[in-house]
């Protein structure tokens, strides 16, 4: 988006629901240069109140508000047509998962950047309906180029036209994309298998649609739900149109609700919910379920020594360490909080699940991170490694690891105990 597209902001009607005043009144005075039917709420309850008398093209809302919240608006609205955008603080991660499952539109992160609120309106209210309502050919033309982020390729996946949108957001202008393919935005961490899959899709006909991750030209990554469409032509596909959201926010949103923000790894909140999810399919398919409970031994006398930002390299180096060698996909690192670390696997049998740790230990020490008194960083572990179908529940499976994790430490540290019942 270049511009403020004053004819399509003066013809809609938005509701936006805010209980703290100051944020409200700048939001409103902001608004009320481009929006004629722009109104405002204190809560959930006369936000509701309010839409049933307006029937707004697009609502904007808080989360955490009294009386009623956002989401329990949106629930009551129940309207899947209208766009909505939340606006949210970092601390209303749990509000914000159940936001996903309502699919809201957009995320908004407080303090609100209100160019950056004007592009998310902007790009919502562009569907079919508002379209007819508002706009000629012309007109609808040039919001297309300005709003929706567009790119066609050939049958081959030559770049032959993009939006302007599109341009704004990926850094590189038409005459750099142009005979391009979109390689020229691939990321490393999305896979060959990713465009295997789309093509095969795609060149049979058929619509493609999936979350993908882009980097832009200046390296900066971006997130965008992708849906490409075959343009048929007596029986023949003669080109390829590519229509993305992005989602740029609502993904580090979601990173923030599951990662640990120091280390990188995923968080305590997140073990809980995975262990769960392997609890119930390493059962279904009678595979052995592992967790090696970690801690860094004596880290409170190197944090007391060397001080906490030395602590947090620390943390940061362990972290990386143990996540380069979890490397499949059934493989997950947590920082449960401190200086302590899990890591969840299956599929390996006791021996093989033992030497991985044990090589886990040893990897840390060879880090040769220096500690006090001559020595040098290094972590006690306990392991238990049991099949899912003998695991009566998850707190059951941390126990145990924790327990075989303390006899570690009794033991003399930096080193491995496999938990064995008796």
């Amino acid at each position: 988006m270049k511009t403020i597209n004053k004819d399509l902001l003066s013809n809609i009607t938005i509701l936006y629901v805010e209980d703290e005043k100051m944020i409200r009144d700048e939001v409103s005075y902001f608004f009320s240069k481009y929006v004629k039917n722009f109104h405002t709420a204190t809560n959930g309850q006369e936000g509701l109140e309010l839409y049933n008398q307006i029937k707004p093209d697009l609502i904007i809302t808080d989360i955490q508000m009294p009386k009623m919240n956002g989401l329990d608006m949106i629930k009551e609205i129940n309207n899947k047509k209208i766009p909505i955008i939340i606006t949210t603080a970092f601390s209303d991660i749990d509000y914000f998962l159940k936001a996903i499952e309502l699919n809201v539109n957009k995320f908004i992160i407080k303090p609100i950047n209100l160019m950056e609120l004007v592009k998310s309106i902007q790009e919502c209210i562009y569907n079919d309906v508002i379209r007819d309502k508002l706009f000629e050919k012309e007109n609808l033309l040039k919001i297309v180029d300005e709003n929706v982020l567009i790119s066609i390729t050939d049958k081959d996946g030559k770049i032959i036209d993009v939006s302007s949108a599109f341009c704004d957001l990926v850094e590189y202008s038409k005459e750099e994309l142009i005979g391009k393919t979109h390689r020229i935005l691939k990321h490393s961490d999305t896979s060959d298998e990713f465009y295997i899959n789309m093509w095969q899709q795609i060149s049979s006909g058929k619509k493609f649609n999936a979350e993908i991750k882009n980097r832009k030209k200046s390296g900066e990554i971006y997130w965008a739900n992708l849906t490409i469409t075959p343009v048929i032509k007596d029986g023949e596909i003669i080109n390829y149109t590519a229509i993305r959201q992005d989602v740029t926010n609502k993904k580090k949103l979601e990173q923030l609700a599951i990662e640990d923000t120091l280390t990188g790894v995923y968080n305590r909140r997140y073990f809980n919910k995975i262990m769960e999810k392997e609890l119930r399919r390493t059962k279904r398919e009678n595979l052995n379920l592992c967790l090696l409970s970690i801690d860094i031994d004596d880290f409170k006398k190197y944090n007391d020594t060397f001080g906490h930002p030395k602590g947090d390299d620390v943390l940061i180096k362990v972290a990386q360490s143990l996540k380069s060698s979890a490397l499949r996909a059934t493989d997950f690192v947590f920082r449960m909080g401190g200086e302590e670390f899990s890591i969840l696997f299956s599929g390996l049998d006791l021996e093989k699940s033992l030497e991985f740790s044990i090589e886990l230990v040893k990897k840390i020490e060879n880090l040769q991170i220096e500690h006090i008194e001559d020595r040098v960083v290094t972590i006690s572990a306990g392991l238990v490694c049991m099949n899912a179908n003998d695991i009566l529940d998850e707190e059951e499976l941390y126990r145990f690891s924790d327990s075989a994790l303390y006899e570690a430490k009794a033991r003399g540290k930096n080193q491995v105990v496999l938990f064995e019942k008796e």
